[in-house]
């Protein structure tokens, strides 16, 4: 005999799913441009120490953009009821979400201008790029136990509870 699903499960796949969804169809544009960009011209010369060294800089303001910015978030003051706090706390983590998700994307968007502005024109860059720009998404961009603790850290800083990660069903 199987026990029936909590309320609180499904009003968690409730606000977790169309977070996902969101974070899936921002991160897809990563995927489709650079398959698009290896279709239109299949030849790969080498590609020119600008865009290989402008792809690797992208990545690595990426990373250092989600890390200081991706997570920034105010702190809920306190004495916030539950059902307010929870609301906020949602709002905030898909908005810090999409934004995770759009920086990892940043990287393969910087190399795809950049496998058309240096010559020889090289799709090569993108090679670099999109790995960087998916391990990106799937530790930063990907709502999960981690990054929600994350933003509900920063929103309980002045010692209010968010309810963030029992909205989401991680708890």
């Amino acid at each position: 005999m199987s026990t029936p699903p909590s309320p609180f499960a499904s009003s968690a796949n409730a606000s977790l799913r169309p977070i996902q969804m969101v974070s899936v169809a921002v991160g897809m544009g990563a995927l489709m441009i650079s398959a698009v960009r290896v279709l239109v011209d299949p030849s790969a010369p080498l590609p020119s120490p600008w865009a290989v060294a402008i792809t690797l800089l992208a990545l690595v303001g990426s990373a250092a953009l989600i890390r200081y910015a991706g997570y920034a978030v105010p702190a809920l003051p306190l004495g916030l009821p539950r059902e307010n706090a929870e609301s906020t706390s949602l709002r905030y983590f898909t908005s810090t979400t999409t934004l995770r998700t759009a920086l990892a994307e940043a990287p393969v968007l910087v190399a795809f201008a950049c496998s058309f502005a240096f010559t020889p024109h090289s799709w090569l860059p993108l090679l670099i790029a999109l790995p960087g720009g998916l391990a990106l998404f799937w530790v930063h961009g990907w709502p999960s136990a981690r990054t929600a603790a994350a933003v509900e850290a920063g929103l309980e800083a002045d010692g209010a509870e968010s309810h963030l990660s029992e909205a989401l069903g991680f708890r």
